[in-house]
């Protein structure tokens, strides 16, 4: 179905639609021809990669394409729907992450350009509270060339730029330190089979997510154990035959030395528990060569002070956190206070 048809002027018309079944290789050939362009380093994203993150997602997906007249693609607007907790209720959100348009249709941010179509179709598709599909907030990290256009001309709001990181270099001593803070606790690495208890632990706890994204089975099976490369392990701590906490991560990112501490779940003030995961990763990480461990935390999230005071410092990292919000459950300032998001969270990690 076509949702727009717009004239240029001297240009060809285009058309903005929906997703179809198909659409997959062209929409993947056209993001690896736009984010190979000056990257001699680029990497291409396969199908199945791009398959996984949007066909895969239990939470469904959200794509547009504009079409040229002769149904050529020649832009994609993706994001990647998640089940979200806002003040308890288990609502719907999006990060917009996969925005490209053929060199060709670029050129002018002008309101009935390609970008801006595409865009604020998206959002008046998949946001808006009139809409037949409505999420209670979208979401991204636009990087410096995308945040001007992303806040001044489609509507996003800064929430945290830059947004903040707690890390660490790695010393022995200090490992040593988190051991015997930590030694009260049984750690046992993950197989997979325990996502099921991450998942009940984590809505045990969702008093400790007045924002974020809802971690349940499905989300952490395909977020972690099922994404292309399985970069992703999984630490949990117990004691007394009960989950305390889990900790997922990767060893190595973009080439550098660290440990990211992808996503915490469950309670943030168990010290111990706290300590003994950070150990375990820490551990890994001097193990396989690595400098430092770090991730994303927001003031407001539970782990946030247990992490500073077990020696992690905060520091700006190089990502802004801007939002879209269509919900009445809450506004810009309610969320600067109270949205956690981690680096799992988001595409980039």
């Amino acid at each position: 179905m076509v949702l727009r048809a717009r004239g240029l002027g001297g240009v060809s018309d285009f058309s903005v639609r929906r997703y179809q079944d198909g659409d997959g290789p062209a929409i993947l050939d056209l993001f690896n021809a736009v984010f190979a362009e000056g990257n001699p380093s680029y990497v291409p994203r396969t199908l199945e990669h791009w398959e996984h993150i949007y066909l895969n997602n239990p939470a469904g997906h959200e794509i547009l394409v504009a079409t040229d007249t002769d149904g050529a693609i020649i832009a994609n607007y993706s994001a990647i729907p998640a089940f979200c907790a806002v003040k308890g209720q288990r609502l719907r959100s999006a990060q917009a992450v996969d925005t490209c348009v053929a060199r060709a249709w670029r050129g002018s941010l002008r309101k009935n350009s390609v970008f801006v179509t595409i865009a604020r179709d998206y959002c008046e598709i998949f946001g808006q509270t009139n809409a037949d599909y409505t999420n209670e907030y979208m979401w991204g990290l636009p990087n410096e060339q995308a945040f001007p256009v992303g806040t001044r001309i489609i509507g996003y709001r800064p929430v945290h730029v830059p947004m903040p990181k707690l890390s660490r270099e790695l010393d022995q001593a200090w490992l040593d330190g988190l051991a015997q803070e930590g030694r009260g606790v049984e750690l046992r690495e993950s197989d997979g089979s325990d996502l099921g208890a991450m998942a009940e632990l984590f809505e045990r706890h969702l008093d400790q997510l007045p924002l974020g994204i809802w971690k349940d089975e499905a989300y952490l099976t395909w977020r972690f154990r099922d994404w292309p490369g399985r970069p992703y392990r999984a630490v949990s701590a117990w004691r007394g035959g009960q989950m305390l906490g889990a900790l997922i991560y990767r060893l190595g990112w973009m080439g550098q030395p660290l440990a990211a501490l992808v996503d915490w779940i469950g309670p943030g003030g168990d010290r111990e528990a706290v300590a003994a995961l950070l150990g375990h990763v820490a551990g890994e990480t001097l193990a396989a060569g690595g400098l430092r461990v770090e991730g994303w935390a927001t003031p407001r999230a539970p782990h946030f002070a247990t992490l500073s005071g077990l020696g992690l410092t905060r520091s700006d990292s190089p990502f802004s956190l801007c939002i879209m919000i269509y919900s009445d459950h809450f506004d810009l300032e309610w969320a600067q206070d109270n949205w956690i998001v981690t680096m799992g969270d988001s595409d980039i990690y």
